[in-house]
């Protein structure tokens, strides 16, 4: 009889087909973040509301004060007007530029030099509600004259048509007419007279300043090509050359007037002096 060799084997436990647990061992669970981080998007999200809000609507950011400084011509009122007009205009649909950060001042200064012509406009806010305004003038340097229209006009060669000329300010300023077909004003108030013309004028008024013989009436452009021309009160009329020395222009007329025309200046319709030391008298 064959004895069974099998009783001796051993037989290995198979841990893996059972579910064994240790009751003092105790698997440690996944804290739930989940809920924290849509608590604190919704919590951002409320903030940033919040702040927009009070920036952007808020009643303590409303513009309460326009301040127009260095106006003499002008009532300062016409300039807050145009500024408080922008209080209803749109932002971002529904904000309104009553609102300090939200007003813009760099379309308000574009809208105000489109209706008046001034030499500097300088616009700044003030936290928390002010938008204060500097303004500089043209000052007054001539008097533009087209047929029976006078406007002042500034050293610049800019027209100011806000004031009327004053009859007192006829015989203070020096009267430019205009009586050539290529000069006029354009849309910006400036008159398109070449800068050496105007540089020119100035110059030929400051000299014959210092002769009182030669009281001047008003200088004239007319279509002659390089050349502007002075009446003289009771006096002819002169030609003078814009490419030419001025002094010695006026050196001529000078010596003109005091040796060949004498008492007869006042009987004299027009002197040349355009072609240098050959005087043209009529």
């Amino acid at each position: 009889m064959e004895k069974w060799r099998g009783k001796n084997k051993r037989i290995k436990k198979d841990y893996q087909s059972k579910n064994l647990k240790n009751p003092f061992f105790r698997k440690k669970e996944k804290k739930k973040t989940g809920n924290f981080k849509k608590y604190f998007l919704v919590l951002i999200l409320i903030l940033i509301i919040a702040v927009a809000w009070f920036f952007l609507a808020s009643s303590v950011w409303r513009l309460k004060n326009i301040v127009v400084e260095g106006l003499t011509r002008i009532d300062s009122s016409e300039i807050k007007n145009i500024a408080w007009s922008r209080e209803d205009n749109r932002r971002w649909l529904f904000f309104k530029e009553s609102n300090f950060f939200l007003f813009q001042a760099d379309a308000l200064q574009e809208e105000i030099l489109d209706k008046y012509n001034f030499a500097n406009l300088e616009i700044k806010k003030k936290i928390p509600g002010t938008i204060s305004i500097k303004i500089s003038e043209r000052p007054y340097a001539f008097i533009f004259q087209e047929g029976s229209t006078y406007l002042y006009a500034s050293n610049d060669g800019y027209v100011i048509k806000e004031a009327v000329v004053s009859p007192e300010d006829m015989s203070k300023y020096f009267i430019l007419e205009n009586k050539s077909n290529s000069i006029s004003i354009n849309e910006k108030d400036k008159i398109t007279l070449k800068d050496d013309y105007l540089n020119f004028i100035f110059s030929l008024n400051q000299l014959l300043s210092a002769y009182q013989d030669l009281p001047i009436e008003k200088f004239i452009i007319d279509q002659e090509l390089n050349s502007v021309i002075v009446k003289f009160i009771d006096g002819p009329a002169v030609y003078f050359n814009v490419k030419d020395d001025l002094n010695k222009q006026v050196e001529y007329l000078a010596l003109v007037k005091k040796e060949k025309i004498g008492d007869n200046f006042n009987k004299t319709n027009y002197i040349d002096l355009r072609y240098g030391s050959k005087i043209f008298i009529n």
